[in-house]
């Protein structure tokens, strides 16, 4: 198994245990398109479903089902990075599903639809950089598409794990941060490139400015959030002004990013139940950042939570 160095222990588990209705998911038009199934019962199933979110983007959903699913299955999301392949983090993810007898689910949020920085920032400023509203935001996605699958292999679970690298990471951090509502039990950031900071000194996306700060980090930093960083993740292009002011490269970043957070949980005298974790000798490497950030979500059973 790949360890990372542990910075700082794990609090309790905010539970954001929440119902609800399937009303809305039924509006949704789904409609299932098989790449790889099994038709016995007892063997394993790969394939793809295409969801269309409550803005109307269809989004091709790709999954790992194990042998012999039942209504206790865990749902861990899986979100890939600037290569908008689905199912390519699904296939990345499959061994572990398959060794963890889990339902992977890897959403694919496309170019075409999502474009830009439409999916790293979670949707959340239009092209101008201006708030855009609640109800229009990716984020918000992820949370339908979980309603789905509970609906669609009439699961039990009321919570999901999620693993998200590079601008997946970008994204799965901005649904800690600002979606308090969101079911995850835990959530694993590997090296995201650009950073939201938890401070209102910054506005959207490159910080919280403009929005209840205080409110949602009080609420965020009680959450279990994993931030994995390689300490060799230091070949970046050259950004945006915002984002260098953040640092030079992706591993700087994500140091002043969790220091900042330290900082701003001390400030509001709140529960800080974050975990920094470091990955020595590796780079950017999707490969190893995935095997790395399943082995930090199986302590999380391990642990008994």
């Amino acid at each position: 198994m790949t360890h990372a160095r542990r910075l700082s222990r794990p609090g309790a588990i905010a539970q954001y245990a929440m119902y609800r209705t399937t009303l809305v998911v039924a509006l949704y038009a789904v409609s299932l398109v098989i790449v790889r199934a099994a038709s016995a019962a007892g063997t394993e199933e790969i394939a793809s479903f295409r969801f269309v979110d409550a803005a109307r983007n269809p989004i091709t959903v790709w999954y790992y089902l194990p042998p012999a699913v039942d209504a206790s299955a865990r749902v861990v999301f899986l979100l890939h990075g600037d290569s908008r392949t689905g199912r390519g983090a699904r296939d990345l993810g499959a061994r572990y599903a398959r060794d963890g007898r889990f339902i992977l689910i890897a959403p694919e949020f496309d170019e075409g639809h999502f474009p830009g920085d439409t999916y790293s920032f979670g949707g959340m400023v239009d092209a101008t950089r201006r708030l855009r509203p609640r109800n229009d935001w990716t984020l918000l996605i992820i949370e339908q598409i979980f309603d789905h699958v509970r609906i669609r292999w009439k699961l039990k679970a009321t919570t999901y794990d999620a693993i998200g690298h590079s601008g997946g990471a970008q994204f799965l951090h901005r649904l800690v941060l600002f979606v308090p509502e969101a079911r995850f039990a835990r959530a694993i950031a590997s090296s995201p490139g650009r950073y939201a900071f938890p401070t209102p000194a910054q506005r959207i996306p490159y910080g919280m400015g403009g929005t209840d700060s205080a409110v949602l980090l009080t609420q965020a930093f009680r959450r279990d959030f994993v931030l994995l960083l390689a300490d060799r993740d230091t070949d970046d292009r050259v950004r945006e002004p915002e984002a260098m002011a953040q640092g030079t490269n992706r591993y700087t970043r994500g140091l002043r990013f969790f220091a900042t957070a330290v900082e701003q949980a001390d400030e509001l005298r709140v529960p800080f139940h974050w975990q920094l974790r470091i990955k020595h000798g590796a780079d950017h490497s999707p490969q190893e950042a995935i095997e790395t950030a399943f082995a930090v979500l199986a302590e999380r059973r391990l642990d008994g939570r």
